[in-house]
């Protein structure tokens, strides 16, 4: 309102600065200067006008856009979403906007509507399936065999996202299916009924064990990565071996010696194979 305001004393100002100048040209220069400045005046009054609604506009959308990215922040924080990884950045704003009540906008209408699942409408034994891929998978890419590049870093940023969201979108469904079935067979249950449901809930609980299987697969991955993590701080404790040799040398026991020397040419291998397993664990989850 005060800037409203404020252009308008603008605008009024502006007026009487035209008028006052059209009046002391046709004093100091004659009528044909003040028809001039007269004939300008609309020309300027509108640029001011124009000028004016364009900078109003432009501070409009700066705070929309403002009010919008605060908006969408609240929803990446306090709405649980798994979003298809292929979905653009635009798309991805697109989702998070159908979860802000202001815009009007039902996530159940939108047309990303199978690109994303919101993980409240999982039930609560789909949940934690998807607490669990997720919990292997962060396992996994905050692994220090990740951070040093000794698995495929680029195929998993780019699968283990996908298994994520594969499974999240088959529990959506298992679980949508799943409440057809309890409400088809709430009441009377004939033979007729039962062997149209039957063949159906199985057909579920197929699809259920699969997707844990899937579940299990990233697990045992992520235990694969731990004991190469393990490995790997193994390996820089085999390391400093020396410092102990050449304590037990001080002490003159060349019985330690041979001891801890054998030891470390055992471990080796051991650590080369449990990195080893750890890449080829990541490569099945691809098959």
């Amino acid at each position: 309102m005060a800037r409203g305001w404020g252009w308008a004393l603008a605008s009024l100002v502006a007026s009487v600065g035209v008028l006052l100048t059209g009046f002391t040209l046709f004093v100091e220069l004659g009528p044909i200067a003040a028809v001039i400045v007269v004939l300008l005046a609309p020309i300027i009054l509108c640029g001011f006008v124009v000028a004016h609604d364009v900078l109003r506009h432009r501070a409009l959308s700066q705070e929309e856009a403002l009010r919008l990215d605060r908006e969408r922040e609240h929803v990446r924080r306090t709405v649980d979403l798994v979003l298809d990884p292929e979905l653009s950045a635009e798309q991805r704003l697109a989702v998070l906007d159908c979860h802000i009540p202001r815009l009007g906008r039902d996530p159940r209408a939108s047309p990303l509507r199978e690109r994303f699942v919101a993980v409240a409408e999982l039930s609560p034994p789909g949940r934690a399936l998807l607490e669990r891929a997720r919990r292997a998978v962060n396992i996994v890419q905050r692994s220090e065999a990740m951070r040093r590049h000794l698995l495929d870093v680029v195929a998993n940023e780019v699968l283990l996202p996908r298994q994520v969201w594969e499974i999240a979108r088959l529990l959506r469904v298992q679980h949508e299916l799943q409440h057809e079935q309890d409400t088809a067979r709430h009441g009377l249950v004939t033979d007729e009924l039962r062997a149209v449901l039957d063949p159906q809930q199985e057909a579920l609980d197929r699809s259920l064990a699969a997707v844990t299987a899937r579940v299990e697969g990233l697990e045992r991955y992520a235990r694969r990565v731990q004991e190469a993590d393990a490995a790997l701080r193994a390996r820089e404790a085999l390391d400093n071996n020396h410092k102990y040799r050449a304590l037990l040398a001080a002490t003159d026991d060349a019985e330690g010696m041979a001891a801890l020397t054998a030891h470390g040419d055992a471990l080796e291998e051991t650590l080369a194979r449990s990195v080893r397993e750890a890449i080829e664990a990541g490569q099945t989850l691809a098959l």
